[in-house]
């Protein structure tokens, strides 16, 4: 490989991939471990629901919500496969939102919803009216009337009067906070959890507090933060996925990735999902650990593909790796994949092609 290649791989690494790799990082690593919707009260859940359909002519609902939402609620719905299209591409959910003019969004927390969900808080569209462990509401902005207000972390007696059980609380205080964590909400964050602090709990909801602390340290760059709190909340309950995978970041970042490394194939032989193998690809590139890192990238590829994700940030990522191995056409190969992805912009697409015509023999590729 020329120097001048070398120099491009360095150019695609700063110039394209701190955009596309901090949004697929953001997307599968903020988003963990949200509440099981079976399990968390569907009854006060459907029932909210109810009222809103009764109260809006259309509501637009994340496909994960689909499978406890009765039929008689469904039926005012777009189609599940309708709402999968929308939440991966956000040209689907515009044309969606043309034909039957949505007046509230319920978005969910998984990966799967990260992109609708960060485009509709930044759009000037939609209002954030609400924030809660099963995720977030919108309202459309509407024009020429008094702007809908904002949503703002509830009051103590609000909770205490929601969920007089204390430990309940806190678990709805440290579940909410890592959903605002997810939206760049810092401040209200911090808030929730210091509130979360001063409610009495038992060990693992003490393990959640820690692993939510070592989520926000992780947010704002505080990485030796993140690391002495994960640590804590991983001794305090090995169990605790939000712990393990915050502290395999930490590690990684505070330059000590043989740990890393190590901690992440544990993770992923217990738990093989998108969140897992992308921690295992980061620990393994900062070990230098070269084909450990691509296989863990083609594994997050395929599992991308089989659930209809986003391709061009993993991609891209996985073209990176194979060029530092030397791998020149399974490289541009993947690269040129990459650049049929339509989340790309203009900017990534002419660096993408500019590293793919250096990488390209003269002879070309077989």
């Amino acid at each position: 490989m020329t120097n001048n290649t070398r120099i491009l791989i360095l150019i695609l690494s700063i110039c394209v991939t701190i955009s596309l790799i901090a949004t697929l990082g953001f997307s599968i690593l903020q988003k963990r471990n949200p509440p099981d919707l079976r399990s968390s009260a569907p009854a006060k859940q459907i029932a909210l629901l109810e009222k809103a359909v009764a109260q809006h002519q259309s509501v637009f609902l994340s496909p994960e919500y689909y499978p406890i939402i009765p039929a008689r609620i469904l039926k005012t719905l777009p189609s599940r496969v309708e709402a999968s299209a929308a939440t991966v591409d956000i040209a689907d959910f515009y044309r969606l939102n043309r034909e039957r003019h949505f007046s509230l969004l319920i978005l969910g927390t998984l990966p799967s919803s990260a992109a609708l969900v960060r485009h509709c808080i930044e759009s000037p569209l939609w209002v954030l009216s609400d924030v809660s462990p099963w995720g977030y509401t919108l309202l459309p902005t509407m024009p020429h009337t008094s702007a809908t207000a904002p949503w703002s972390p509830p009051k103590t007696e609000t909770l205490i009067r929601d969920y007089p059980d204390a430990n309940k609380r806190a678990e709805w205080l440290i579940a909410s906070a890592e959903n605002l964590i997810s939206i760049r909400r810092m401040r209200d964050a911090e808030a929730l959890l210091k509130s979360a602090e001063d409610i009495t709990s038992g060990r693992k909801e003490h393990a959640a507090m820690l692993a939510a602390q070592a989520s926000l340290a992780a947010a704002q760059g505080r990485w030796n933060d993140a690391l002495a709190s994960a640590r804590e909340a991983h001794h305090s309950d090995p169990q605790n996925t939000t712990a393990s995978e915050i502290l395999i970041r930490a590690l990684t970042e505070c330059g000590l990735p043989d740990e890393a490394l190590d901690r992440a194939r544990k993770l992923t032989e217990q738990t093989k999902n998108q969140e897992t193998l992308f921690l295992l690809a980061r620990a393994a590139n900062a070990s230098n650990s070269k084909q450990e890192e691509i296989e863990a990238l083609r594994s997050l590829v395929s599992m991308a593909r089989k659930q209809h994700q986003q391709l061009g940030a993993s991609l891209t990522y996985l073209g990176q790796a194979y060029a530092r191995n030397g791998e020149r056409a399974q490289a541009m190969r993947t690269f040129q994949e990459a650049l049929s992805q339509p989340e790309l912009n203009k900017e990534q697409r002419a660096l993408l092609n500019h590293l793919i015509e250096h990488l390209r023999p003269e002879d070309g590729i077989s």
